[in-house]
């Protein structure tokens, strides 16, 4: 990447680097020009309607599940779907944990945390079956599926499954193997290209225009 170097009155040493997408910026000569102008790190907006009835689908077919395991149903959908067909579910930012990932909306509609704006589209959804530290959720409703795809619906079955018995450490240690999550910062949000370590070019472009557009 060319660059000018300049120094400053302070006698430290900087490089005009130039970047395609985001023009000229002034970097350390020491260093190399930052990531986010050599690959700019994906984000998706998230589909809130479509994490609604994941969120009920999931429940529907888990009856009694908990927060955990629906959490981590949920990811386990969004991490094959991603690194399948270059585009997540429905988008959520997962946060890594202790216990391994944790969809942000997801957790907190289950929590019954979200604001006001948002707090309609989960009502009359789930059931809370047993109040205390550990709540389990019914589905008050069928999963309204003209908003989850085939392949959507099959990725969610496919997680349903993987989750469905297992224990809490089988799973958290399994989510600790993944790259996301070992280079994210703990209780810090898991980089969407981490999650894609390893896939081909053709799905990681796939991801990249459905993350710019905005659209899942």
């Amino acid at each position: 990447m060319p660059f000018l170097a300049f120094m400053l009155s302070a006698g430290v040493v900087l490089a005009l680097s130039w970047c395609p997408q985001y023009g000229s910026m002034m970097v350390p000569l020491w260093k190399d020009p930052p990531d986010s102008c050599i690959s700019p790190r994906m984000k998706f907006t998230v589909d809130k309607r479509k994490a609604v009835e994941a969120i009920v689908y999931v429940a529907s077919r888990m009856p009694g599940i908990g927060r955990f395991h629906a959490s981590k149903a949920l990811y386990f959908a969004e991490f094959e779907h991603l690194r399948n067909y270059g585009r997540p579910v429905f988008g959520d930012r997962y946060i890594a944990m202790d216990n391994g990932p944790v969809p942000s909306f997801a957790y907190d509609a289950l929590k019954g945390t979200l604001g006001p704006d948002d707090r309609v589209l989960v009502e009359g959804a789930l059931s809370v079956e047993a109040q205390g530290t550990y709540p389990k959720y019914k589905a008050a409703r069928e999963p309204n599926l003209t908003l989850l795809s085939r392949s959507d619906i099959e990725c969610l079955d496919k997680a349903i499954d993987h989750v469905k018995g297992r224990s809490f450490g089988s799973i958290s240690d399994e989510t600790h193997e993944h790259t996301g999550w070992k280079k994210a910062n703990l209780n810090a949000p898991i980089a969407v290209d981490d999650m894609l370590e390893g896939v081909s070019p053709e799905i990681v472009e796939s991801a990249e225009e459905f993350a710019a557009y905005g659209i899942l």
